[in-house]
Parts: structure tokens; sequence; C-alpha cells
């Protein structure tokens, strides 16, 4: 027990001091394949209609889960404020990721089951084997009600939805990192199949989102925001790890993942003006005089 303990976090500790840098230029997105837009009867941004028993019972009840890793009440609160779906909405017009759907705590099983096929950028089998196993989840265990304790705030590669269930600005532009990166792949059936591999498919991509919203943050002179993704983001990445660990050792221990994320999250809290100061002074170099 104390080795596989260990090993979660030595792992953790060499994932989480291998990303995160703040000290490069912010790049927008331009997305690799023609996106099409959105029309007046399909809109690419929708919400659900408010449920009071629904939502409070979500939120109460089966998001305690992600309120205690995240240590914050406002994950998976199934309440989004106006504030951060504008930060979201901002993030996927200034990265022109037009073809992407958002849903803001909204459950439309039968619309997303009309998205799959429309989705030409992934080989049809890889689409609808995968695609039809996440959409059945999506289906039957919902995260209008669930999140929080099965599933959560996401993005769908294979229907290209963002699901949002969080009022939280760095988890919304996280998911927002994931159809940003797919959207910049040549080969999206591969880097959507690499996702699924065991113990280690989701570190890298899930590593990438978490990148490009700390700069995104940092872009904008965010501060409040910056600070905030150290204290989310980190600790939700360091769960990414210990589910990868726990596929080896099979125990029951990812828990144990989150302390280290925390940690080291309200640490790098604090070099924020350091890191945004390095970070001016490589963009000033890098820039023709």
């Amino acid at each position: 027990m104390k080795s596989q303990v260990f090993l979660i976090l030595l792992w953790i500790g060499f994932s989480l001091t291998n990303c995160y840098s703040l000290e490069k230029p912010y790049n927008y997105g331009n997305p690799y394949l023609p996106s099409p837009e959105f029309t007046e009867e399909d809109p690419q941004f929708e919400e659900g209609e408010p449920v009071w028993i629904l939502d409070q019972t979500g939120n109460w009840i089966f998001s305690l889960p992600s309120k205690l890793v995240l240590w914050n009440l406002k994950a998976d609160n199934h309440h989004i404020s106006k504030e951060t779906k504008d930060y979201l909405i901002r993030y996927i017009k200034e990265n022109n990721l037009r073809d992407v759907k958002v849903r803001f705590n909204q459950y439309a099983p039968l619309s997303e089951w009309k998205r799959l096929p429309k989705n030409k950028n992934i080989n049809p089998v890889v689409r609808y084997f995968f695609g039809s196993i996440s959409l059945l989840a999506y289906t039957f265990l919902p995260g209008r009600l669930f999140a929080g304790t099965i599933g959560g705030d996401h993005y769908n590669s294979f229907t290209n939805t963002i699901n949002v269930y969080s009022d939280l600005p760095p988890v919304v532009i996280h998911e927002g990192g994931h159809a940003k990166d797919f959207a910049q792949r040549e080969k999206r059936t591969l880097y959507a199949a690499v996702y699924a591999i065991p113990v280690v498919g989701a570190l890298y991509h899930e590593a990438r989102a978490s990148d490009d919203a700390l700069n995104y943050f940092a872009e904008k002179n965010d501060r409040e925001q910056l600070e905030s993704s150290y204290e989310l983001l980190t600790p939700a990445y360091s769960t990414y790890v210990g589910g990868a660990i726990g596929d080896v050792v099979t125990n029951p221990i990812t828990a144990v993942t989150v302390i280290p994320g925390h940690i080291y999250g309200r640490y790098k809290k604090r070099d924020i003006d350091l890191e945004i100061e390095k970070r001016k002074q490589k963009i000033q170099i890098k820039e023709p005089k």
C-alpha cells in the first residue's frame, strides 16, 4: 500500500511539474478542417430550461463528490452565471470554433444522436462505436442530474459538443481547450482513439486543455481566473493521474491523488506575478523589432 501511494505521488509530481507554464505566447485556434456554421434553427449555444427539483437534487446530492474533489461549491452546481457563459462564448469565437456545440446544463439526447453522423472529421467506424457508447451514457445517466458522481463537464469529440454544468470559468475554458485541441488536428480519429487508451490516454489531452486555459487567462491578464485555474485545474488533473495509476494497481485509492494536486496548485498560485513577468519578457524578445 505504501509503495502504491508513493508511486502515485511520484507520478503526480512528475506530471504537474512538466505542464502548466505561462512563459509562452498564446496561440489562438485555427481549425485544420473547414467548419460549417450553425443556423437559427440549431444555435451554437443552448441552455436547458431550469427545473428546480432536478437542478437542486443534482447540485446538493449528486455533485458532492466533485465539490469535495475541487473544494468548490460551484462545481456541477447546474446554474451557470452569465459571466461564466460569456467567458466560454468569447473563447469559442476567438478561437474560431465555429462547429462546436455548447450546451449549458442541457439534456438533449435526441439532438446529440443527430449530431453523431454529422461529424465527418472522425472515421465512421470509430465514431459510431465509441460515440454510441458515450451517448448511451449521456442518455441513460444524464449529467443534467448525475454530474459530479457520474461524469460532469466534458467535451464529446464524437459529437463535437461541450457539456457544461459548473459555474467555474477555468473549468468551462478547459473544456473549450479540448475542442480547440481537436479542431487543430489533422488526424482526429487517431487523437480520439488515443484518449481512450487505458492508463495514459487522457493525461496528455487533459494537460493540453488545462495549459491552454491558463495561458488564455494570462493572455487576458485575468489574475482572478489565473489563481482560480491553479486551484481547480491542478487537483482535477491529479485525479486523472490517480485514475491512470488505479488502472495498474487496481485498488480504489485514487482519491488520495487530489491532495498533492491542491498543494501544488496553491504553491504555483504564489508565483503568478513572477511567471507573468517572465512571460512578458519572452514575448518581447520574440516580437520583431
